[in-house]
């Protein structure tokens, strides 16, 4: 392959790293955290080390009209952090500031790394619960996890953006600064308007927590699911307890069902809480753990945080990735007992050799709906409840295995759609789905579209889903494979 001359100017002065295919490092810093079915080899790999790199990636994918991506924490679910053509890869810039009741972030920082930093101060962010998961990426299209409940959307903590747009302009986005910007991105999703290179987020006060997790057989999964969505969702807002059904790469091995989470202060109270839940099933959990956390534990949701994280475990010469499919919607009525049967019925059929499948039900209200739906661009704030089902393969599965991951999560997926409400969660996408602008936006579809028009009216950032500037042309869609300025 030539190596266009275009890319031999845009190395010239870089902060950080331009790595082509065959130099060391490109392979590791092509692949993403989350693998598609087939994986792609970006024509260059810019590692940013500072805006400037940033700044210099945008011109240059705006002036030769090249493929690009961006890419953070790299867990895109539909495969967007990923390209045949630039790929900007913002981990380096993972720097973490914190300031009062303030923490600011770089575009790389992963929630591990945010909890691990203010583990000194008391305080935390309301963000998930994996911890290599990027903060800003998840800040965008919402993000949600143990705290979440009681504090709200790690959207509606952010109090500031710094963003490259389209045209090179470096803007600060907050409450005086381009409103319209700052309202956009808090919940539209990220890799629309521009690159975020900073995020300033609020802080709150690390409470004293208990966490728990029950294990159930199988055959008490429908009364669990039951009772679950008529309790959980309707909980004190201290209380996050989420539901799992789950299923491991054994066929021969029945699923498991884990009741776990968080309840806000000591295992007093968290026994208070799940004792009555308990009773209602009518059988003792298989296991029980009840972990009281408090101080530094709290902070850092000791259970993941600090763990190093080593990017994606490397692939042998000519293996191919797994798979992992994620498909989701919002509920805001409990199921009833006959789609519950159903939906389990279709989990326990039809097991895969190395295949792992799980069903995660996570409880809504709370502090979301405090914040009125045209608040943030984060429009699902009156659910009942968020219903996820994935499914993955490692990369020795055969591709029998690997189809069978996702006609098993469409089935799933499709089994209870009529119980739905139709939202669905932005930073899950989904490459099939129907009708996706309004499943994940709304009644903020419009507005979004509106500021979407007035920071990027050429469409620049751009994907399969991205909301298209109001009154533009249409679509207009990158080929795979670019002519490369030489």
């Amino acid at each position: 392959m030539n190596r266009p001359a275009a890319l031999d100017r845009l190395a010239i002065g870089l902060d950080g790293t331009l790595l082509l295919p065959g130099t060391p490092g490109h392979d590791a810093a092509r692949r993403p955290a989350i693998r598609d079915l087939v994986e792609k080899v970006p024509r260059a790999v810019l590692r940013c080390a500072s805006r400037r790199d940033v700044v210099r990636a945008v011109a240059f994918a705006r002036e030769h009209g090249v493929p690009f991506a961006i890419r953070g924490g790299g867990h895109s679910f539909a495969d967007r952090s990923s390209t045949d053509g630039l790929l900007v890869d913002l981990g380096g810039l993972d720097a973490v500031e914190v300031s009062g009741d303030t923490v600011t972030v770089g575009p790389g920082t992963r929630i591990g790394d945010l909890a691990v930093s203010l583990a000194t101060t008391g305080r935390l962010v309301p963000t998930g619960w994996c911890p290599t998961v990027g903060v800003v990426g998840a800040a965008l299209g919402g993000g949600f996890g143990p705290f979440s409940r009681r504090y709200g959307l790690t959207c509606d903590h952010v109090v500031a953006a710094d963003v490259v747009l389209a045209d090179g302009r470096t803007v600060r986005a907050d409450a005086d600064g381009h409103p319209d910007l700052f309202w956009a991105l808090r919940g539209a999703g990220g890799g629309q308007f521009g690159v975020v290179t900073s995020l300033v987020l609020r802080t709150r006060p690390a409470p004293a927590a208990t966490m728990f997790a029950l294990t159930w057989t199988f055959e008490h999964a429908a009364t669990l699911v039951e009772n679950w969505q008529r309790w959980a969702p309707v909980a004190d807002d201290t209380v996050n307890a989420e539901l799992v059904v789950a299923a491991g790469g054994l066929p021969a091995l029945a699923p498991l069902t884990v009741l776990f989470g968080v309840v806000l202060g000591g295992p007093g109270r968290a026994e208070a809480v799940l004792r009555p839940f308990e009773d209602r099933i009518g059988a003792a959990p298989l296991r029980r753990t009840v972990t009281a956390l408090t101080g530094r534990e709290a902070t850092v949701h000791d259970w993941y945080a600090g763990m190093p994280y080593a990017g994606p475990p490397p692939l042998a010469p000519g293996q191919r990735p797994g798979r992992r499919v994620v498909r989701s919607e919002f509920f805001d009525a409990p199921l009833p007992r006959t789609a519950i049967d159903r939906l389990l019925e279709r989990f326990a059929a039809d097991r895969v050799a190395g295949q792992y499948r799980e069903l995660e039900f996570v409880p809504w209200r709370g502090a979301y709906r405090r914040v009125p739906a045209g608040a943030t661009a984060f429009p699902h704030r009156e659910a009942l409840f968020l219903l996820e089902h994935n499914a993955d393969v490692g990369p020795d599965a055969d591709d029998p295995a690997r189809r069978a991951v996702h006609d098993w999560v469409t089935g799933s997926w499709t089994t209870v759609r009529p119980w739905g409400s139709g939202g669905v969660y932005p930073n899950y996408p989904d490459p099939d789905l129907v009708g996706w602008a309004t499943a994940y936006h709304g009644g903020n579809l419009g507005r979004i579209a509106e500021v979407k028009a007035r920071y990027d009216p050429t469409d620049l950032f751009r994907s399969a889903q991205s909301v298209r500037p109001a009154g533009g042309p249409p679509p207009v869609e990158t080929p795979r494979e670019a002519t490369w300025p030489r």
